[in-house]
């Protein structure tokens, strides 16, 4: 794996990255209210290169706004966490999003992932040392189960006035993933369906899937911690 200190010796802010064993708690960027999944511990006997997600943040405005009418995603969406890992003479990319209600995750998740992971390995692939080939790629969900009794009341409104409006082929992309998500605790994402190569990406920096794990903690909690390596 890329050691930490040439990542920090790049153009990028050396601020943006830093080592860590054990564990890696990852922050819901969501604001805190009662009921609201907001901090995970994503523990592993491997070890960490955490970057902050503001090395995506910090950069938002340059990227168009989605249009859900042509099924193009918003790149302007980031990720809670984007780790490297080494782990049992494995090198992984993670991205990381943490949701309180599985809802959530189909009217989101998958889309912040994909742009997340599409930028990130831009970044990455712009330091010299860094090769895409030696590192397996996943995307990581956490959220309260999906059958639990937690529900966000404060979108309640937004719920409804979306039941009125017909469904775009993006919509139906994620709450066709979401069904799988549910019911296997995995789902690989295709790309392309999110319409990534008609944004001309260049197709050296994304492989046209991305495999998605579901992590789940106790319904209700504030925070929770997962065993990744479980999901290895």
């Amino acid at each position: 794996m890329i050691e930490v200190d040439r990542l920090k010796e790049s153009v990028y802010n050396d601020s943006y990255f830093t080592e860590k064993t054990g564990s890696l708690t990852v922050k819901n960027a969501e604001e805190s209210t009662e009921n609201t999944l907001m901090t995970v511990e994503i523990q592993s006997k491997g070890r960490f290169i955490n970057l902050s997600n503001n090395i995506l943040k910090d950069s938002s405005k340059i990227y168009k706004t989605e249009n859900r009418k042509v099924g193009r995603i918003s790149y302007r969406r980031d990720c809670d966490g984007i780790c490297l890992l080494e782990f049992n003479g494995r090198n992984i990319l993670l991205v990381i999003e943490v949701k309180s209600g599985f809802n959530e995750i189909k009217k989101k998740g998958f889309e912040q992932l994909i742009a997340s992971y599409v930028k990130v390995r831009g970044i990455l692939q712009s330091i010299e040392g860094y090769n895409p080939a030696d590192y397996e790629e996943m995307g990581l969900l956490v959220s309260y189960p999906p059958d639990g009794s937690y529900t966000m009341p404060t979108r309640s409104i937004i719920d409804t006035k979306m039941k009125m409006i017909a469904p775009t082929d993006l919509d139906n992309q994620n709450n066709a993933n979401s069904a799988t998500l549910k019911a296997n605790r995995e789902v690989t994402l295709n790309l392309r369906e999110y319409k990534v190569d008609a944004c001309h990406v260049n197709k050296t920096l994304f492989n046209p899937t991305l495999r998605v794990k579901h992590a789940i903690v106790a319904d209700k909690a504030n925070s929770g911690a997962i065993d990744l390596d479980s999901f290895l």
